[in-house]
């Protein structure tokens, strides 16, 4: 398995990933994101900028994960407790359920965290849902901490903001 980056010819391939982890997640009762979000406009935004890479295995796309420089708009209210002045933001990562419990979403996580170390970045900072206690464990177990929480504008339930320093 590797982590490459995407390529504009990968939208689809994306897409249809999101589309089938999203229809997973709902089954799981997580329902936070829908065909709204994460929007097709903002995939195709974050793939023209080169900051959405892919687990591949022989060809076969088995995760997604988007790094960038830029604060998402749901964290301009957090305030975040550490004086970091360049993080690297995780967001919209997602494991097919084929392959789920593989290690494939740890995988992306160290990706993140040497991506983050090799381009100067000081911390990783990422939201997850409250419900979604896999995800959480995972961040956790990886050292990240807890920080801070919001209310997304299209969800009752906050969103729980973590960060590492790096």
């Amino acid at each position: 398995m590797e982590i490459v980056p995407a390529k504009p010819t990968d939208l689809i391939e994306i897409l249809y990933l999101l589309k089938v982890c999203i229809l997973d997640m709902n089954k799981k009762g997580l329902r936070h994101w829908n065909s709204a979000f994460p929007g097709s406009e903002k995939i195709q935004e974050d793939l023209d900028c080169g900051s959405i890479y892919l687990v591949k295995d022989k060809g076969v796309c088995k995760g997604m994960v988007t790094l960038n420089k830029t604060e998402p708009d749901d964290y301009k209210e957090v305030a975040f407790p550490s004086d970091t002045h360049k993080p690297l933001y995780l967001q919209n990562m997602a494991v097919h359920p084929n392959w789920q419990g593989q290690g494939i979403a740890k995988m992306m996580v160290d990706f993140a965290q040497k991506i983050a170390k090799e381009k100067g970045f000081d911390s990783i900072r990422l939201d997850v849902f409250q419900p979604s206690a896999g995800a959480r464990q995972l961040y956790e177990k990886q050292n990240f901490k807890e920080v801070a929480s919001f209310l997304s504008a299209y969800q009752k339930i906050p969103f729980v903001c973590y960060e590492k320093q790096l």
